[in-house]
């Protein structure tokens, strides 16, 4: 079952589900018949707990919040991001966010390189990250940026030419002033982590032990524990709970099922236990999450 991210996505003023595959990739949906650039909205209700889930995709993407301030989590690594600085993340990167105390927006650009000229990409844009496998970086904006990207979020449709111009900017900043000295030695690492996240996803209806995690991985158990710490700041049991609390929200918010049902459909065996942990997520009982957000949630 796909699940549905509270947070909202808005594209072209149309509000959107982000789909994830089975692996966690994003399934990115292209703005412009010419160039694979999407660029969207993003709107968080902090007392709802809204987040988007762990995912990954092809795509490069550039995130400007342009009211309140996001955790990201890239990898392992942890970033605020405010008004004042505009996040880079690379391709392939597991990514997740949040807000911190208030309601948030932001402003998303997920692009390929391929609407720059052919010639360039191969000599210079191509090397650049190749030899520089950076996860993500942040880069600095400047006002007259900042004036476009707010043009941007206030209704304004963006042009090609108008977001080709801005991402080969940041592409030149890029390129003059980060070096080699950018690594990620992590992959095959992510790449093990990745699978047991996958692992997640197509069994969390069940009972999942550690033991699970690890011989899906071919890893032990303590550096299935490991991982999990690095890249979640969880164990590997809250981090199966976090993922079924996620399920149940959506289907809390888009289904009339009852609450034992949505307990048992997301692999809790006690309604008790589900209300408990629900409850302390999401700082209400589920039902009157049900009756506090579901009319907002409503298209």
């Amino acid at each position: 079952m796909k699940s549905k991210p509270v947070a909202q996505n808005i594209l072209d003023g149309t509000t959107f589900e982000i789909t994830l595959t089975e692996d966690l990739e994003e399934q990115v949906t292209y703005q412009f018949d010419d160039y694979a650039i999407a660029l969207f909205t993003q709107t968080y209700h902090h007392l709802r707990s809204d987040y988007i889930p762990i995912h990954w995709h092809h795509a490069l993407q550039i995130v400007w919040v342009y009211q309140g301030s996001l955790e990201y989590q890239i990898n392992h690594e942890i970033v605020t991001i405010s008004e004042n600085t505009l996040l880079l993340i690379n391709k392939k990167q597991l990514h997740s966010s949040k807000t911190i105390n208030q309601n948030t927006n932001a402003l998303c650009i997920n692009f390929d390189l391929d609407f720059l000229h052919p010639k360039l990409l191969t000599a210079h844009v191509q090397p650049f990250f190749e030899d520089n496998p950076f996860a993500s970086c942040l880069l600095p904006l400047s006002l007259e940026q900042k004036a476009r990207l707010a043009n941007w979020t206030q209704g304004h449709k963006p042009t090609p030419f108008s977001v080709i111009a801005f991402l080969t900017a940041l592409l030149e900043h890029l390129l003059t002033y980060y070096d080699v000295a950018m690594k990620n030695s992590e992959e095959h690492e992510i790449a093990i982590f990745n699978q047991m996240l996958q692992f997640v996803q197509e069994n969390y209806s069940n009972t999942i032990t550690v033991n699970d995690l690890a011989n899906c991985a071919l890893i032990n158990k303590s550096a299935c524990n490991q991982l999990f710490r690095k890249y979640t700041r969880l164990s590997p049991i809250k981090f199966i709970n976090k993922h079924r609390l996620y399920i149940a929200q959506s289907l809390i918010l888009h289904t009339n099922k009852s609450i034992s049902q949505i307990s048992e459909e997301v692999g809790f065996n006690q309604v008790s236990y589900f209300v408990e942990l629900f409850r302390k997520n999401y700082h209400l009982a589920p039902l009157q999450y049900r009756n506090k957000y579901r009319t907002q949630t409503k298209e």
